[in-house]
C-alpha cells in the first residue's frame, strides 16, 4: 500500500513539474481551472470530510487562488467528490501548487481518498459570463472533437449560443479547452438553482435537439451531475 501511495504522490509532483514547465513557455490570459475527481475510501467519507475541515484555511489563503469549490456527485456514483481550483492565469496556478503547504495537502489527499483524475482546463469565451455566483446544481459534459473536427464543432457552437442561454432555468454556461490538448478536449458546464430546473431545461425540445446534434458531431462523451457543497467560502 505504501508503494502505491508513494507512486501516486510521485505522479502528482511529476504532473506539477510538467505544468510548471508549460507555464513558462505558454502563459495565457483567462481563467485556469484545476479539477480533481476523488472517490472516498470504503466507508471513509466522514473521515475525509473531517480532514477537509482542517485544511480549508491552508487551501484558501494563498493570494494566487481566485476560488475553490467542492461538489458531491448528485447520484452518489464515481467520482464521489469533485474539487475545483480557479486561477487568473496558469502562472498563478503553478505558483500555488508549488507552495510547500499546498504540496503537503496534495500528498495527504492520497492518505484520505483516491484521486481518480486531475484535469487542467483553460476557459473559453463561447458563452456570456452569466451569473457570477456558483449555483447548486452543475451538469458537466465532457467530449472530444474527433480527428480534424474542432473547427466544425466550434462553428456549430456559435450557432447555438443564444438558444442554450435563453431559458430562465439556466443560470450560467461555461466552456473550457483541455490545457494540454488531451482527452477530454472540451468541457461544458451548465449551472442551475435546482435539479427541477435542470430537468425542465434539458427536456425542452430545442435543448434536446442541440444535445443530440452535439453528440452526433463529437466523440467520447461523458457526464457528471454535481451538487455544490459548503466546504469552502472562497468561491
Amino acid at each position: 500500500m505504501s508503494k502505491i501511495k508513494n507512486s501516486l504522490a510521485g505522479f502528482a509532483f511529476v504532473f506539477l513539474a510538467i505544468f510548471l514547465f508549460a507555464s513558462t513557455i505558454n502563459a495565457q490570459s483567462g481563467t485556469i481551472k484545476y479539477v480533481y475527481t476523488i472517490n472516498y475510501a470504503m466507508e471513509g467519507k466522514a473521515e475525509f470530510l473531517n480532514w477537509v475541515k482542517t485544511i480549508v484555511t491552508t487551501l484558501q489563503e494563498p493570494k494566487e487562488l481566485l476560488s475553490i469549490a467542492s461538489y458531491d456527485n448528485y447520484f452518489n456514483i464515481s467520482p464521489a467528490r469533485v474539487v475545483e481550483f480557479e486561477f487568473a492565469s496558469n502562472i498563478d496556478a503553478a505558483k500555488y501548487f508549488d507552495l510547500p503547504e499546498i504540496k503537503k495537502v496534495v500528498e495527504q489527499t492520497i492518505n484520505h481518498g483516491i484521486t481518480l483524475q486531475t484535469i487542467v482546463l483553460n476557459k473559453r469565451g463561447d458563452y456570456n459570463p452569466g451569473e457570477i455566483k456558483r449555483r447548486k446544481i452543475k451538469y458537466v459534459h465532457f467530449l472530444d472533437y474527433g480527428v480534424g473536427n474542432k473547427a466544425k464543432y466550434l462553428n456549430y457552437v456559435k450557432s447555438i449560443v443564444s438558444t442554450l442561454q435563453k431559458p430562465e432555468e439556466i443560470k450560467r454556461i461555461t466552456s473550457y479547452d483541455n490545457y494540454f490538448n488531451s482527452s477530454p478536449n472540451r468541457v461544458i458546464e451548465f449551472e442551475f438553482d435546482s435539479m427541477e430546473d435542470a430537468i425542465k431545461y434539458f427536456e425542452m425540445p430545442e435543448i434536446k435537439s442541440i444535445i443530440e446534434k452535439s453528440v452526433d458531431i463529437s466523440v467520447n462523451h461523458n457526464l457528471n451531475v454535481l451538487s455544490l457543497r459548503g466546504d469552502y467560502d472562497k468561491n
